[in-house]
């Protein structure tokens, strides 16, 4: 445990930005969790944990993943402000909502945050 701490404290002083990625699972034929927050900059990854393709389509045609195979993910870098609704193109009762702020968001029920280093 001090072995990582030092190291993210020394990784950070060195300029070595934390590059936050929200983590989506796509289990159960549902977005898991549903709706996340995140700030301008970050990563979303979708995870597909089913035995059958899904997608991560905007509603409004921002993105489109194409097919996420099982067990393959897919990751998107949100650069703009909003409320991002999408759905699963094959399975459109699958439904979810990325927020991005301008400012950074307390980790809370709408998703699980986690560092990683670039």
């Amino acid at each position: 445990m001090k072995r990582c701490v030092f190291l993210t404290a020394a990784l950070l002083a060195c300029g070595v930005a934390a590059l936050a990625l929200t983590e989506i699972k796509i289990q159960n034929f549902a977005f898991v969790p549903q709706n996340v927050v995140v700030q301008k900059g970050e990563m979303v990854q979708w995870t597909n944990l089913d035995a059958v393709v899904h997608t991560s389509t905007s509603n409004t045609l921002v993105w489109d993943s194409g097919d996420i195979k099982p067990n393959e993910s897919y990751k998107r870098k949100f650069n703009k402000t909003g409320f991002f609704p999408y759905y699963c193109k094959y399975h459109t009762q699958m439904k979810g909502t990325v927020r991005v702020t301008e400012t950074a968001v307390a980790p809370t029920s709408f998703g699980r945050v986690r560092a990683l280093f670039r």
